[in-house]
């Protein structure tokens, strides 16, 4: 079969001038139905969502330079880029290459946590089977990077976050609720302090009401593969967050550099300020959420921040939870009596460290335990 080299955006008026808005050109081009749509070296202002359907492949010339225009997104639904069709769903949908500039400074969110007005995300995908992102850089995002839900068979890759003004609430790769057979893989923050909070975020349950978390939904998350992860004083590395939805099947493997919450957050969200869940009456009798068969290894991670959060944060019902390789770098870390390891709100049957029984073999729900080691070259929990 000969491969079709796709259709320019050029031939469907696009300019690339910086100047004219090309927006509705692009959105043509990706509306002809050739399948692949081409964007050249240029800088691209877009004043539109560009929304993709089934089978389309977008591809960026490492020079193209996409910016939104001001005023984009106002409304929920309102993204930089975005599936045609997330309630019938959408297949085969490949984005590559490009500078994507979000523009946070002229599309803000509302100021309330919970007003009408856009969420802040800058690429968002609902109900897709067969999804591909690879080489961007993502830059000024006003809250989340990339957000999905309801995608299946995915791989997102490559990805580099800069920012010349980073907000809160900064996420880089955001799963919510039912994503599964997934990589993310090589995921770089470019400068210190991106991204403004998870560098890799996976959400199976969550505020919805919120306005970062509007369009997103509540779901088991499983089998996803996180490789090469890589940032200097990003807020957190990895975040699993599972109240009653379960977080299965999942690997995390090569995260270096320093951040200033946890390399592995499971505090079920208790450190936001929405809360998830009422502390005071959780849904199950020993605390919340369902972490299963959860391998992290070869992490070579510290502190950028005197906190007293630890790196290993795990506050969430856990089974075959095992870290393996997790150095910790004395030398650069700016927290170093803050323990490694800090195990609370939450029953642990048996506590493996190197094969033997740690100081104490079980936690009861409502201890706590925490570990000072620099590292751990096997660490198990059942």
């Amino acid at each position: 079969m000969t491969h079709h080299p796709g259709r320019s955006v050029l031939e469907f008026g696009a300019r690339g001038d910086g100047i004219s808005d090309d927006g509705e050109a692009l959105q043509r081009a990706l509306n002809a139905g050739s399948g692949t749509v081409v964007v050249p070296a240029g800088h691209y202002l877009i004043g539109r969502v560009l929304r993709l359907g089934s089978g389309t492949r977008l591809q960026l010339d490492p020079q193209a330079r996409m910016r939104l225009a001001d005023g984009v997104a106002t409304t929920p639904d309102d993204y930089f880029l975005t599936n045609a069709n997330p309630t019938t769903g959408d297949v085969d949908i490949v984005i590559e290459g490009g500078f994507w500039d979000g523009n946070n400074t002229g599309n803000a969110r509302p100021s309330g946590l919970f007003d009408y007005g856009c969420s802040g995300a800058m690429m968002h995908f609902q109900n897709v089977r067969g999804l591909r992102l690879a080489d961007m850089e993502l830059h000024n995002a006003e809250a989340y990077h990339v957000r999905l839900t309801q995608v299946r068979g995915f791989e997102v890759e490559r990805i580099r976050f800069s920012a010349t003004r980073v907000r809160n609430n900064n996420d880089g790769i955001h799963l919510g609720g039912n994503c599964e057979d997934g990589v993310i893989r090589d995921i770089k923050g470019l400068h210190p302090g991106v991204t403004g909070d998870d560098m890799i975020a996976l959400n199976a349950d969550d505020a919805l009401a919120r306005t970062e978390v509007k369009g997103m939904t509540c779901g088991l998350i499983r089998n996803i593969r996180i490789e090469e992860i890589e940032a200097q004083g990003c807020h957190s590395f990895v975040r699993l967050l599972s109240v009653v939805s379960p977080i299965e099947n999942v690997s995390i493997r090569g995260v270096r550099g320093t951040c200033e919450i946890a390399a592995i957050n499971c505090d079920a969200a208790r450190g936001c300020r929405v809360p998830v869940f009422d502390e005071k009456n959780p849904p199950f009798p020993d605390g919340v959420g369902f972490l299963r068969n959860i391998t992290a290894e070869d992490f070579f991670v510290a502190k950028s921040v005197a906190n007293d959060i630890a790196l290993l944060r795990l506050e969430t019902r856990m089974t075959n939870f095992r870290v393996l390789n997790f150095i910790r770098d004395l030398a650069t870390d700016l927290a170093p009596a803050v323990p490694t390891l800090r195990l609370r709100h939450v029953a642990v049957d048996k506590l493996l460290v190197n094969g033997s029984p740690g100081p104490v073999p079980s936690v009861a729900f409502g201890e706590t335990h925490a570990m000072t080691e620099s590292g751990f070259q096997e660490l198990r929990i059942n």
